[in-house]
């Protein structure tokens, strides 16, 4: 394997969707948990993690008592995720161009999650629509690491470090997501970032946040390319 090179993937609206079938589970699993939440816009799960969102639903519990509750969140959203599985299998699919791009760059460069979900969720979505194999989930960035997703690219970064037993350098590093947060990330920590307008944001709204490339999605795979590594060689 080539493991000059670290992409790290969103995963809602950049490579699959669940049909909506997902944010029912994690509302369901909030509930369970932490009460009701109001009804919220459609950008409200957009680009943040689950401690985030949990966080702005539920602005009476304080960041300690959320640590607290953290592990029974995640045991709680995973039996439901499970529990709702035919549903989510029936709707649940990879947006085009996810499967070839996946698979093209699988064993030329590291790939792997950065996401908000939490991990094992993360992990059961890759799964379910055929993408876990062409990624490494044992690193990344999960939802459940930190609540800010800007700090996930610095704890995917040295897990990736750990594993492979080689340091990625900022210029290594790509970021691929289809929302503000996902760009804001990358530049926080100085790595390539490729926007894609999959999800609820616009080319000209994810434009306004001078991503490093844009696409409409990642149905192209030579466009892909050129967006993630520019004038660099392809591999």
């Amino acid at each position: 394997m080539h493991t000059g090179t670290l992409i790290l993937w969103d995963v809602d609206a950049t490579l699959l969707t669940t049909g909506g079938i997902g944010g029912q589970v994690m509302r369901s699993a909030m509930a369970q948990v932490f009460g009701e939440m109001g009804a919220r816009e459609r950008t409200f799960f957009s680009g943040k993690t689950d401690r985030q969102i949990i966080h702005e639903a539920f602005p009476n519990i304080t960041p300690e008592a959320l640590a607290m509750q953290l592990d029974r969140f995640r045991a709680v959203y995973v039996t439901e995720f499970e529990r709702r599985r035919a549903d989510l299998e029936a709707h649940a699919r990879p947006l085009a161009g996810a499967v070839d791009v996946l698979r093209h760059l699988h064993g030329r460069v590291v790939q792997a999650p950065l996401t908000g979900n939490i991990a094992p969720i993360a992990r059961l979505k890759l799964e379910l629509v055929g993408l876990l194999p062409f990624v490494d989930a044992s690193i990344g960035g999960y939802g459940d690491d930190h609540h800010d997703r800007a700090q996930l690219l610095p704890v995917a970064v040295e897990r990736a470090t750990r594993h492979y037993q080689r340091l990625f350098r900022t210029q290594d590093v790509i970021i691929v997501g289809d929302t503000p947060n996902d760009i804001r990330c990358g530049r926080f920590s100085g790595a390539r970032t490729v926007a894609v307008a999959t999800g609820p944001y616009s080319l000209e709204e994810l434009q306004a946040h001078e991503p490093d490339a844009l696409l409409p999605d990642l149905a192209d795979l030579p466009a892909v390319l050129h967006a993630l590594f520019g004038t660099a060689p392809l591999p």
